[in-house]
């Protein structure tokens, strides 16, 4: 297969596997095959393990990959932060064994390797900032002032106290069991910062994600800009040939395909580095675009799936009460009684379509009339929920950068000024 066709099959892959986890359960793309996709890629394929673990290893095998991630997943352990530090600091080690000292360029001053070196190195002060930085623990010297910021909506959070911490849970707050502490306007629990992401610390899980991004466009730039520049230096453009295949005289230029060989035999770890960084930056891209809409939208990672989980208990219960209906128009009509639903062959037995018909089983005799469909709600969406806390883009923002400032305003309209909003 030609390398240009395995390059191109394996971004498209990759863009959908993002999309797909990403998007795979946003209402949005209810009729697309995403939703499927997107249950094979996380709970499909965990169940998929379990069951070959079992077959593998009989019972052991699934307890002990439901320990595995356990340790990985649910109880606070520094194995994925050392992954990503050892991502960054390999990366930066060959830039610096195999870019860098191609610098100087026509076009590429050397001074990328200092602003190489310092873009990483700023990456990796968010990075410890976010993994160290309280998320916004809720404390008995603080639980008044996280209460005054938002008010219960009735809807998704009501007034309760937290069996664990023995505190009143103020709204959009959640107990994390991972770091076992009360979190304002907990997000998510973040792996590779082995900490939560709430109201005091989403400014800099944000600087985050744009510094990492930044630094493997930067990075993925650089590595296309090195390879592009030296073979123009080198004169590859014009370099002959012989072609494998056919034993013609070919020049690098007359075809992508010899383009790609070429670079695979003498810039094997360059070029590399180059669709690595360009990979990583299209998944933290992504990550970041759905942060940011949850942001302008005024909503949290697990408001989303508190909201999911609600539209679909309202769409079942919305369902049952309409078939409850249709049974109940169905039974008053077998006998014009309203009463026993009762037919001068018998009794007729209702059997219910998937359109949401109740109907006379035709087995039970002719006296039954058949009821008329009628027309179906659609489901309740989790797009049509009320949103009380999205407060505007500006509001929204403001309160991500400035997250002490508000909890101090909130305070003190409430008279509570005197307690704590740290």
């Amino acid at each position: 297969m030609a390398p240009l066709l395995i390059l191109a099959l394996y971004t498209g892959a990759l863009l959908l596997f993002i999309l797909t986890l990403l998007c795979g359960e946003n209402e949005l793309f209810a009729r697309t095959p995403l939703p499927k996709m997107h249950y094979l890629l996380t709970e499909g394929a965990g169940s998929g393990i379990a069951s070959l673990a079992r077959r593998c290893c009989g019972q052991r095998g699934p307890a002990l990959l439901a320990t595995v991630a356990e340790l990985c997943c649910e109880r606070s352990n520094p194995a994925v932060q050392v992954l990503f530090l050892a991502l960054l600091g390999s990366c930066l080690w060959a830039y610096c064994r195999f870019i860098f000292p191609l610098l100087p360029l026509p076009g590429i001053p050397s001074w990328h390797k200092a602003t190489g070196a310092a873009a990483a190195l700023l990456c990796l002060s968010f990075f410890l900032l976010a993994s160290f930085s309280d998320p916004g623990t809720i404390t008995p010297a603080n639980v008044s002032a996280h209460l005054a910021l938002y008010p219960w909506d009735g809807l998704l959070y009501e007034q309760k106290e937290c069996w664990t911490c023995s505190l009143s849970r103020p709204a959009r707050s959640k107990h994390c069991a991972t770091c076992n502490r009360c979190v304002a306007k907990l997000d998510h629990h973040c792996i590779w910062l082995n900490n939560c992401v709430g109201l005091a610390n989403m400014r800099w899980f944000l600087a985050f994600l744009i510094s990492t991004a930044a630094v493997c466009a930067y990075g993925a730039a650089l590595g296309l800009a090195v390879l592009r520049a030296d073979l123009a230096e080198q004169d590859s453009w014009n370099t002959a040939f012989l072609h494998p295949d056919t034993g013609e005289v070919v020049y690098l230029a007359d075809s992508w395909r010899f383009v790609l060989a070429y670079l695979s035999a003498r810039y094997g770890p360059q070029l590399a580095l180059t669709f690595f960084t360009a990979a990583a930056g299209w998944i933290v891209t992504g990550f970041l675009g759905y942060q940011l809409y949850l942001i302008c939208a005024g909503l949290t990672t697990a408001e989303v799936h508190k909201r999911r989980v609600l539209a679909s208990s309202l769409a079942l219960a919305q369902e049952a009460q309409g078939v409850e209906q249709r049974v109940q128009r169905a039974l008053a009509g077998g006998d014009g009684s309203g009463g026993t639903g009762s037919t001068s062959a018998g009794t007729a037995t209702l059997v219910l379509g998937r359109g949401g018909g109740a109907r006379p089983d035709p087995r039970a005799g002719s006296g039954g009339l058949q009821q008329p469909r009628t027309q179906v709600q659609p489901l309740l969406q989790p797009a049509a929920l009320p949103n009380f806390y999205d407060r505007g883009l500006r509001r929204n923002l403001a309160e991500i950068l400035f997250p002490r400032h508000h909890l101090r305003a909130a305070a003190t309209a409430a008279g509570g000024g005197t307690q704590k909003a740290d």
